[in-house]
């Protein structure tokens, strides 16, 4: 496995997930060209995209997804398993079974691959909403807090004067 593609790759993706800036359709034009380059430079039988899902603001799921090869799949179909039944459906344009399941194998890469983008990108807004909502929160009992020390500081300033003030007027009255 080529770790320089794989990095390049993540890194990428790392990328979108920190700048959620882009459009949706540039987006899933990158991760289109992602999977494309993963499915033509990666051998695989089972592919597991690893990923935050969306569950609510303040939370978020870890989230494993199993992506079979095309290979595996048409093997499976064959040995009569759940995928058996796709004989039964009638084909048109020409395509084999296992031209129909490479197309489809594929499909389901790019679309998972897409839903990890799209999920990691929400669970990390919801995060930073929450975030950002504790620490205006904490700003706002801190600046509470600081009001409250300094008309703390400043009544026993006045205080002070006052009593300063009090006592040279009952000096003088002495006097």
């Amino acid at each position: 496995m080529d770790w320089n593609f794989l990095m390049r790759w993540i890194s990428i993706l790392w990328t979108f997930s920190i700048s959620f800036r882009h459009t949706y359709k540039y987006l899933q034009f990158q991760v289109s060209i992602l999977a494309d380059e993963i499915l033509k430079n990666v051998e695989y039988d089972a592919l597991r995209i690893v990923f935050n899902k969306f569950h609510s603001v303040v939370s978020f799921v870890p989230i494993v997804s199993i992506v079979l090869s095309a290979e595996i799949v048409e093997r499976e179909s064959e040995s009569g398993g759940k995928l058996g039944e796709l004989d039964s459906y009638a084909v048109e344009g020409g395509e084999t079974k296992g031209e129909i399941l490479q197309n489809l194998a594929e499909f389901q890469f790019s679309y998972v691959m897409f839903n990890a983008v799209l999920e990691n990108a929400c669970s990390e807004q919801g995060a930073r909403m929450s975030a950002m909502d504790s620490s205006s929160r904490n700003a706002s009992d801190m600046l509470d807090r600081l009001t409250l020390t300094y008309n703390r500081t400043r009544q026993a300033s006045i205080t002070t004067e006052l009593i300063e003030i009090i006592s040279g007027a009952l000096a003088l009255e002495v006097v």
